[in-house]
């Protein structure tokens, strides 16, 4: 009999990005290796405070232990809070934390700061976190730079597990263009507004083209139009699979400097793509494959920025040599390490 898996997740409705593209592609890889694995996903609002304590509840008071009858052997948690569910045999692959109470926490990046009411919440969600993630007979994390952040904000010890994106085996590499492309969510923390300023400053023949939505879209359209840009930078919205390869397979480069990263699916992408990636020193897990000079280009300000992208567009055999070295970084990437690793109590 196959041995069951549930995979938890914490969903925000109407919202996919890289934890459900994530729990998405581990669903298929377990089915294909002949575990019965389902998807256990909980809506997930953090705002107001009420709601956000009822979502860890909700975790927490979920019982998995069997359905309709059958043992369940195996839970694999993802993202805060799925990891507070109870189970005899919980392994937890952390997606990240609720980063607001942590890293971010004071920052334009979180509505949480120092301030009594913030610092009340901070404790709650650090001790939910330190007993729910104690519970589990292994942890793992998508990224080096999740390890360390669970290890300097909890003291709790994990193994980074990296995983390849989406479309690993269908990515290829095509005479670039001159644009530069950034791909993903558009929200604050991705700082595309970095970008389309550095436009401003680079060579007037290079474009540059965002694919993704998001609540910033239209704060960067409005953005984009003040400086003048419009006509070199294109939002294309949703794009699907087969426009997002070749979009990868024809930039010139890519564009991908979030603030301290968890992992980051474009950074594989660009390189399985054999393209650069601009990014900048405080990225974090970016960093753990983009070698400056090496196989991208590593900056400090929006001046910088410009300046890697008209240097790109001007050494063409340049941009082709990071892109080449990336790809070696990242070309074994495999789902095969990883299952091995999360089905480990079970085999």
């Amino acid at each position: 009999m196959k041995k069951k898996i549930a995979i938890c997740h914490a969903q925000v409705p109407f919202v996919k990005g890289g934890a459900e593209l994530l729990v998405q592609s581990l669903l298929e890889e377990l089915n294909k290796r002949n575990y019965h694995a389902e998807l256990v996903a909980l809506p997930f609002k953090w705002y107001p405070n009420q709601q956000l304590v009822q979502s860890m509840l909700n975790w927490r008071f979920t019982d998995l232990s069997e359905s309709n009858g059958e043992v369940i052997d195996l839970v694999i948690a993802t993202k805060f809070p799925s990891y507070g569910v109870k189970h005899k045999n919980k392994v937890t692959w952390l997606v990240h934390q609720f980063r607001q109470v942590y890293d971010l926490l004071g920052t334009p990046y979180s509505s949480y700061d120092f301030s009594p009411e913030s610092l009340s919440i901070k404790e709650l969600i650090t001790r939910f976190d330190s007993n729910s993630l104690s519970e589990s007979k292994k942890i793992f994390t998508i990224a080096q730079n999740t390890t360390d952040r669970l290890q300097r904000f909890n003291g709790i010890s994990s193994e980074a597990l990296y995983h390849p994106p989406k479309h690993v085996g269908s990515y290829y590499c095509d005479e670039s263009d001159n644009f530069i492309l950034s791909v993903g969510r558009l929200d604050k923390l991705k700082r595309i507004d970095i970008l389309i300023k550095a436009m401003r400053h680079a060579d007037k023949n290079v474009k540059c083209v965002i694919a993704g939505t998001g609540p910033e879209r239209e704060t960067l359209e409005r953005l984009s139009v003040s400086l003048g840009l419009q006509d070199r930078v294109v939002f294309l919205g949703f794009v699907d699979d087969k426009q997002l390869l070749e979009l990868y397979a024809k930039c010139m480069a890519v564009y991908f400097a979030p603030y301290d990263e968890d992992y980051g699916y474009v950074t594989l992408e660009a390189f399985l793509s054999k393209k650069p990636v601009i990014t900048l020193s405080d990225s974090g897990g970016v960093l753990e494959f983009v070698k400056d000079g090496y196989s991208g280009l590593v900056l400090l300000s929006e001046t910088e920025v410009a300046g890697a992208i008209s240097r790109l567009y001007h050494n063409r055999q340049l941009a082709q040599e990071l892109g080449r070295n990336g790809y070696e970084a990242v070309k074994d990437f495999s789902w095969d390490h990883v299952i091995d690793r999360l089905t480990d109590t079970i085999r």
